[in-house]
């Protein structure tokens, strides 16, 4: 993977749908969005929507948020199924996400709740190579998405947030092969750095 070329490989963007911020205190995974793009190609893309259907009951406000139904998540697979479909989707790819510290967090903990094995994919943070590559601006979704002229669709939807964050990746992807950094290995050490230097900031 380290000498695999960043124009090469599969890319899987996604994000989560959440009952709240911490799952270490029971917040669930309710629902996953993915887009998988191959390097910079956007014309041959194929997405993935999956509805988890939580243990513990859902508030309104969450409900309002996602546009999720309490019928809906009746309805919707458990947490187990719902991630082997996202496992064989995303395979052989590099997952993607905007933060990805947050959502790898969550699917850790989830895992670990189910007593299912570790997870460990290569992952690329979107928001961190959006900080070293553009380090005055705003690093969050929104900002970024205006900064480029991405079109913004209803936020809080786990496919509609990946869709999004997949246009952004691909800009923010260009702007690094632009400065010769060509493997996944060399961004993989850029960003570690740049991560190091966020925590001692």
């Amino acid at each position: 993977m380290k000498y695999k070329s960043l124009e090469e490989l599969d890319y899987t963007i996604f994000d989560l749908e959440t009952t709240g911020f911490l799952p270490e205190i029971g917040h669930e995974i309710i629902s996953i969005g993915a887009i998988r793009i191959n390097g910079l190609d956007a014309c041959h893309r194929k997405t993935f929507h999956q509805v988890i259907r939580p243990i513990r009951p859902v508030n309104n406000q969450t409900l309002r948020l996602t546009g999720l139904t309490r019928e809906g998540l009746r309805n919707a697979s458990p947490f187990i199924d719902g991630f082997q479909n996202f496992l064989d989707y995303s395979e052989g790819s590099v997952l993607v996400a905007h933060p990805a510290k947050f959502d790898m967090r969550f699917l850790q903990s989830m895992l670990k709740r189910w007593k299912l094995p570790v997870y460990s994919p290569p992952v690329i943070d979107s928001h961190l190579l959006a900080q070293w590559l553009l380090p005055s601006d705003k690093h969050q979704l929104d900002p970024l998405l205006k900064y480029f002229g991405i079109e913004k669709r209803d936020r809080h939807h786990a496919l509609n947030d990946a869709i999004m964050t997949a246009e952004l990746f691909r800009q923010l992807l260009y702007m690094t092969l632009n400065l010769h950094i060509e493997t996944f290995g060399e961004l993989e050490k850029i960003l570690q750095k740049q991560k190091k230097a966020k925590q001692e900031e």
